[in-house]
């Protein structure tokens, strides 16, 4: 072969760098699954050590492979005088220049407003499909590349290494920009997900705003401190359970820095919804809460792009399920309503260290001959009387008992959106757990490395 440039079809080539940047594509080409494999995890390594690497297009990552094959086969860095610089050109320089073979991937954009704003949007689109739209965007990308003959997997692969060492480049040049677009992507799928169930349901031609807007009874018992934590307790014991479920049903281990993570994400979002009555803000503030305290339980840098989708996917699911639930019960019967807040009564006096007396109703004396019949009495001697529902309402007999003892009664008054609230929690716990990443163990995190969903 001679060593000076060559002429083709295509005219005389520039310089001897030329014809080694031919000469890889053509080995490229003619290697391509091999190239292609071996660039793959070249990139990988790249990633998680921090080393300066071009940008991620599929050819670039086959000319690496392929420069490293060629490398390997001749047992020898090619020599000085066939190569000035490296195979893969990264950045343009003369030949009287020679740059490293990995020189800085770090591309100062002539637009910084314009990259900036690009970051920020990549971040609210991460958040808004809760960490999909990487792996849709690889999906898509490796489908039209099999139109052109090539393997779906190692595509996919592909896409998704260019979409993870773009995620970290953007923490590493715009974090706040980077964060600022995961917060609003997280308030733009809160925002959707309740208009999408309260556009579909009606309770009696009340729909769910207005029947959030029904007050309790005025003499209605509001929570002690022992109520609080035992309810507490139970959202602990929520995201405990959830996560355990949620593992062993798809066929992951359950580890005790999730599993502590969950129950405190539970805890907190219970207290949460105590403190706010808003379902969907109270999730989105456990999911948060579990993703970061898993992160930091388990040895990993806390990632606030997890942080963030777990906490959109957890709000947006119990902004579906809120409303769904609550008007559904909303339309028992009225005895069935009653039976329903008769067993929460109950609980409720269970919960307070109180618990209901054996045996049938209690009858209170009222005068004239008239009786008050409460739901139950507790071991204490206190009468207690549940109701359910917006338009429940007491009795004319029970008004009379209640202003004849006043502090010889409770009254507990329950709504729709109680249940709806209840039932939210846990199906918030359930899709955030099932979504969340299997606990990593090498110290990464999306701003320095790529997520492993």
């Amino acid at each position: 072969m001679s060593k000076g440039p060559s002429h083709g079809r295509s005219g005389a080539l520039d310089d001897i760098t030329d014809w080694m940047r031919q000469r890889t594509e053509a080995v490229a080409t003619r290697v391509r699954p091999q190239a292609r494999a071996l660039g793959h995890e070249l990139f990988k390594a790249a990633i998680r050590t921090g080393a300066a690497m071009p940008m991620a297009t599929p050819m670039a990552v086959a000319l690496a492979g392929a420069q490293a094959l060629m490398q390997e086969r001749r047992g020898a860095p090619p020599p000085p005088a066939r190569s000035r610089k490296p195979p893969i050109p990264i950045t343009r320089a003369s030949p009287a220049q020679p740059k490293p073979a990995t020189a800085t991937v770090t591309r100062q954009p002539a637009q910084p407003l314009v990259s900036s704003l690009a970051a920020g949007a990549r971040g609210a689109s991460d958040a808004f499909t809760f960490g999909l739209g990487d792996h849709l965007g690889a999906g898509l990308s490796a489908a039209g590349g099999m139109i052109q003959g090539r393997d779906f997997v190692s595509g996919y692969q592909e896409g998704m290494a260019a979409a993870q060492a773009q995620d970290a480049e953007d923490w590493r040049l715009h974090p706040y920009a980077r964060a600022t677009g995961g917060v609003a992507g997280t308030g733009a799928s809160l925002l959707v997900a309740s208009p999408l169930a309260l556009g579909r349901v009606a309770a009696g031609g009340v729909r769910m705003a207005a029947l959030a807007d029904v007050p309790r009874l005025k003499a209605a018992a509001g929570l002690v401190g022992r109520e609080v934590a035992g309810l507490t307790g139970l959202g602990a014991v929520n995201g405990a359970v959830g996560q355990v479920v949620m593992d062993h049903a798809l066929g992951r281990g359950s580890s005790a820095s999730d599993t502590a993570g969950a129950a405190l994400g539970g805890a907190v979002g219970t207290l949460g919804l105590l403190a706010s009555r808003r379902p969907q803000a109270s999730a989105a503030l456990g999911g948060a809460t579990t993703s970061m305290t898993q992160d930091l339980l388990g040895g990993r840098p806390v990632s606030v792009d997890e942080a963030l989708q777990s906490a959109g996917l957890s709000g947006a699911t119990s902004g579906l399920f809120a409303p769904l639930v609550s008007t559904r019960v909303n339309r028992l019967r009225p005895s069935e309503k009653g039976k329903l807040g008769e067993r929460l009564s109950e609980g409720r006096s269970h919960l307070r260290g109180d618990a209901p007396r054996e045996g049938a109703k209690p009858r209170v004396p009222v005068g004239g001959g008239k009786v008050a019949i409460p739901d139950h009495q507790t071991q204490s001697g206190l009468y207690v009387e549940a109701k359910f529902g917006p338009s429940a309402d007491l009795t004319k007999n029970q008004k009379k008992a209640f202003s004849l003892d006043p502090d010889g009664f409770r009254l507990d008054h329950f709504l729709p959106q109680d249940m709806g609230a209840a039932t939210a929690a846990i199906a918030s716990n359930l899709a955030m757990t099932a979504s969340r990443p299997r606990a990593k163990t090498d110290g990464s995190s999306p701003q320095n490395r790529s997520r492993g969903r």
